[in-house]
C-alpha cells in the first residue's frame, strides 16, 4: 500500500514539474533514506526483529515500484524526457527484488535471514550522494565549487566502500544462516533451490556495490590528481557519468 501511495505521489508531482528527473529522485530520496536508517536501526535493535517482514516487504515493493516509474510511466509523463535505465539500474533493482522477496519469503523459515533483509536495505542511506553529484554537474558545481568537489569526493568513496563492504559481509552471514537451515530444518527441494536463488541475488547486488564502488574510486582519484596538478576539472568528464 505505501508503495501505490510512493507511487502516485511521484506520478504527481512529476506531472506538475518542469524538472521530472530531479523531482522523482529527491522523493525516493527522503523515502528511501529513512527506510535505510529505520532498517539499520531495526538491524541493531533486537526488539525490533518483529517488524523484520513489514520492513522487507516494503523495500520490495518500493524496489517494483522505482522499476515500474523508471521504465514505463517516467517517458509516458514527459514523452520527450527520453529517460534511460542503465544496464546497472536494472542488474542491480532485479536482483533487488529477487532478494527482497525470498528474504520475505525466509524470513519465517530460516531464522536470521530478516536480520539480512533489513541490514541489506540499510544500505539505501547512501541513495543522497549520487543525487547530491547529478545536481552538483548539472549546476556545474562539481568543477567550480572547491568546496562541494572536496566534499563529495570524500564522502562519495567513504561511502560507498562502506557500501560494499556492509553488503559483502551481510553475504557471508547470509551463507551462515543458510548452512544452519539446511543442517537443522531440512527444507524442502524446492526451498533448497530458492534458498540458493537468494543466495546469488545477494551476491549480485554485492557485486554491483563492488563495481559502483571502483568507478567512483577512480572518478574520484582523477579529481585529486587535477587539484595536485592544479588543472582545471573537465566539465564534460563529469557530464558523462551521469548521462
Amino acid at each position: 500500500f505505501l508503495a501505490v501511495v510512493l507511487l502516485v505521489s511521484k506520478v504527481l508531482v512529476c506531472w506538475c514539474t518542469n524538472d521530472v528527473e530531479t523531482a522523482f529522485m529527491a522523493i525516493d530520496l527522503g523515502f528511501l533514506t529513512f527506510l535505510g536508517w529505520l532498517c539499520l536501526l531495526a538491524f541493531r535493535a533486537t526488539p525490533m526483529a518483529v517488524l523484520h517482514p513489514f520492513l522487507i516487504e516494503l523495500g520490495s515493493a518500493v524496489i517494483m515500484e522505482e522499476m515500474l516509474f523508471s521504465m514505463v510511466l517516467i517517458n509516458k509523463i514527459k514523452p520527450d524526457l527520453g529517460h534511460k535505465v542503465t544496464k546497472d539500474f536494472l542488474v542491480h533493482h532485479i536482483a533487488s527484488a529477487i532478494m527482497g522477496w525470498l528474504a520475505l519469503y525466509f524470513c519465517a523459515r530460516a531464522p536470521g535471514t530478516g536480520f539480512v533483509g533489513v541490514g541489506m536495505i540499510g544500505t539505501e542511506v547512501t541513495t543522497f550522494l549520487p543525487v547530491a553529484f547529478r545536481e552538483s554537474v548539472r549546476s556545474k558545481k562539481v568543477s567550480t565549487n572547491k568546496k562541494i568537489s572536496a566534499t563529495l569526493g570524500l564522502l562519495f568513496p567513504l561511502a560507498f566502500c562502506w557500501r560494499t563492504y556492509w553488503s559483502g559481509s551481510l553475504w557471508l552471514r547470509l551463507l551462515g544462516v543458510g548452512r544452519n537451515y539446511f543442517a537443522t530444518l531440512a527444507p524442502s527441494a524446492m526451498n533448497r533451490v530458492l534458498w540458493r536463488a537468494g543466495e546469488a541475488s545477494v551476491l549480485t547486488v554485492v557485486g554491483s556495490n563492488v563495481a559502483w564502488t571502483c568507478r567512483i574510486l577512480r572518478g574520484s582519484m582523477k579529481v585529486v590528481t587535477k587539484h595536485r596538478t592544479g588543472k582545471k576539472l573537465d566539465q564534460q568528464h563529469f557530464q558523462k557519468e551521469i548521462e
